[in-house]
This record gives C-alpha cells, structure tokens and sequence, in this order.
C-alpha cells in the first residue's frame, strides 16, 4: 500500500505560538503587531486571548532568529515573513544539519546519516537521490 505524501508542516518545528503567528503572517503580511494580536484573538475564546506584549515579544524573536523582516512603520514595525512554510521547513533542516556537522565533527555526522539511509525504508533512499540530484541541476 502506497503512503499518502501529507503536506510538510513547521507546526513541530517551532514553538507552538511562534508557529501561530507565522501562519498569521503567512495568511496576511506585512502586518503590525495590533493587526497579528487581532487576527490570532479572533479565532481564541475571550479567556484565553493573547496580550499584545505576548504577541510583541514573540515577533521580535521570531526576528532575532532571522525568520521575520521588519520595516519601520509608524512607532513601530510591520512583520513580514522570510520564507513559506516550505522555505521556513528547509530552512531549519539545513540550519540543523549544519549544528550536527558543527557538534559532532564532519565525517563522523555524515557516516551516522549515511548509515541511517542505508537502513532507511527504499522509497525513502530513492527520493533522496532525486532531491540531490535535483540540486546538482539546479546548481
């Protein structure tokens, strides 16, 4: 039986309301702190409705980590994402990737994952090689 591809999500990869507010901005963007606090308690019943400082804050380090730009508007700034939801997933991965490489010194990381995808289901391993591939090409 054949498995069902299911769209990537960043919903695990983030803080649960991290990734909220970037599926607020990626719906409407740019969009200023008021407009993503409005738009994220619109949807939450009255008792468990956002502060604007909570919304605040996690926009700014939703920058600080590089996945938001923001332009000066007004008092204060207007947040538009840097990458979609495919981006963002790509993104991480290779900011992960990187993190192993660094922690665990190159060749012993890249033996541990060779050895993984030796083991990995085929269909897996074939679309592995398509991606690498496909980035030789497109290189």
């Amino acid at each position: 039986m054949a498995r069902r591809q299911r769209a990537p999500s960043a919903s695990g990869l983030l803080g649960h309301l991290e990734y909220e507010v970037l599926t607020t901005l990626w719906s409407q963007a740019p969009a200023s702190v008021p407009e993503v606090l409005a738009r994220i308690n619109a949807g939450r019943p009255e008792d468990a409705r956002l502060a604007y400082t909570t919304v605040m804050t996690v926009l700014g380090r939703l920058h600080e980590k590089g996945l938001l730009d923001r332009t000066r508007q007004g008092r204060g700034y207007a947040y538009e994402p840097r990458f979609d939801e495919p981006g963002l997933i790509a993104h991480l991965g290779r900011r992960e990737i990187d993190d192993l490489l660094e922690r665990y010194g190159g060749e012993i990381a890249l033996a541990q994952f060779a050895a993984a995808v030796e083991d990995a289901d085929p269909q897996l391993v074939a679309r592995l090689r398509e991606l690498v591939e496909q980035r030789d090409t497109d290189a």
